[in-house]
């Protein structure tokens, strides 16, 4: 996995969705943050890398890493931010980095929601994306998708993203909680 693609991916496509940033959030708070859930895959490429996504890491709310306050990144395992760079366990070829972002409160005056995601399986890339409405880019997000940073969930009901590369669709189940 390429760290730095990984990054450059996820930062360029909310940054240039939304542009929104709060600079006076602190990151050293979401390093506090423990996180429950897994997320169901279906799609034609699970046979890839899998019908799921054990959460094991998250960052909330972290300007530097998505460009802004509005968003989530779900990890695995194997992946950890620290000082705000991602960092990952090299030995471990498999992993994900699931930017959730929810600008249904503000931040971005055309796009409500959006996703970007990479999964890692042996080595092999697959990036997945999504934004609400749908704007002739990705694919729509769906309704049941949110980020409810009072309740401090995102939830995922028949939420869709397409490979950004050959345009299949992955459909995406499950509710993620942190504290």
């Amino acid at each position: 996995m390429k760290i730095n693609q990984i990054l450059s991916m996820l930062f360029l496509l909310l940054f240039g969705i939304c542009c929104s940033s709060n600079d006076d959030v602190e990151t050293d708070e979401n390093q506090e943050n423990t996180v429950q859930g897994t997320i169901r895959l279906t799609g034609d490429e699970t046979s890839e890398f899998g019908t799921s996504l054990a959460v094991g890491n998250i960052e909330v709310a972290n300007t530097v890493l998505t460009g802004t306050d509005k968003s989530v990144v779900l990890l695995s395992e194997n992946i950890t931010v620290e000082n705000n760079e991602l960092v990952f366990d090299e030995s471990d070829l498999n992993g994900f980095v699931i930017v959730a972002a929810d600008f249904t409160t503000g931040g971005s005056p055309d796009i409500e929601k959006t996703i970007s995601m990479n999964i890692t399986s042996d080595g092999e890339e697959f990036l997945y994306a999504c934004s609400s409405p749908f704007r002739n880019f990705f694919i729509a997000c769906g309704e049941g998708y949110q980020v409810d940073f009072e309740a401090k969930t995102v939830t995922f009901e028949g939420t869709t993203v397409i490979n950004t590369e050959n345009d299949i669709v992955l459909t995406m189940d499950g509710v993620i909680t942190w504290n």
